[in-house]
């Protein structure tokens, strides 16, 4: 049963005054606002990490990452920590880079033009896997209308849920579509924001912590912005 979710959304229906036995909203329609919320968040700010292994195969250049991943944080293979560099970084240090061959990977290249796609390098001969840790998009809450329960759970910690309440009773109140309405949504989403805000500031001095400075990781670390999180071409260290 998601108690947390479902008494996320009775917090909600009080603001909304819409506690009656016949409700305005269904639970369906404010557990998907909920669920959109936490998206949002996710999407900007790195709360969520996910690790997973990539099996590489010899021949093979290039991988892709898991579908909800956001941006590549760390990587390792055979327990050596690999570099997470770019295209244009290796090409500056050697401009025949893709012949290069050894016996254990070294670095991580990302693709700018589809950050999904990274490359291993150097070649290697054998098969090795890689550990990898990322920022993630949490899974979609669903809503099962048999049980009348979702599907599955709030991923992120429960600290955040009075601002994924405000994002749900921020974006119920723009359906009725009036000047009063949209005021009280305008409030509402006005503090979503700001858990929005102390989110971003939490993530950037865990992520100061974690960058690795090199040439190319201490760009990350001083370009780093909340809001474009993930929309450069750049990956940190952990």
């Amino acid at each position: 049963m998601a108690e947390r979710e479902l008494a996320i959304v009775a917090n909600a229906r009080i603001t909304l005054n819409d506690v009656n036995t016949t409700p305005r909203w269904s639970n369906e329609r404010l557990l998907s606002l909920l669920s959109e919320a936490q998206d949002t968040l996710c999407k900007s700010v790195p709360l969520l990490n996910t690790r997973t292994i990539i099996n590489t195969i010899v021949g093979q250049p290039t991988y892709r990452l898991p579908l909800d991943c956001i941006k590549l944080i760390r990587a390792s293979s055979e327990g050596i920590p690999l570099k997470l560099s770019s295209y244009d970084e290796v090409e500056d240090i050697n401009p025949d880079w893709e012949e290069d061959k050894s016996s254990a990977f070294s670095s991580i290249i990302v693709n700018a033009l589809d950050q999904q796609e990274i490359r291993p390098y150097p070649l290697v001969s054998e098969s090795k896997p890689i550990k990898i840790v990322y920022h993630a998009r949490p899974v979609d809450l669903g809503w099962d209308s048999e049980t009348e329960d979702t599907v599955e759970e709030l991923t992120i910690s429960t600290m955040w849920d009075d601002g994924l309440k405000q994002y749900v009773i921020g974006m119920a109140f723009l359906d009725y579509g009036d000047e009063a309405s949209n005021t009280r949504a305008a409030t509402a989403m006005g503090l979503y924001q700001a858990a929005f805000v102390e989110a971003t500031k939490l993530s950037q001095k865990s992520f100061a912590k974690r960058a690795v400075t090199t040439s190319f990781q201490g760009k990350v670390a001083s370009n780093y912005g909340g809001n474009s999180y993930g929309n450069r071409n750049c990956r940190s260290g952990y």
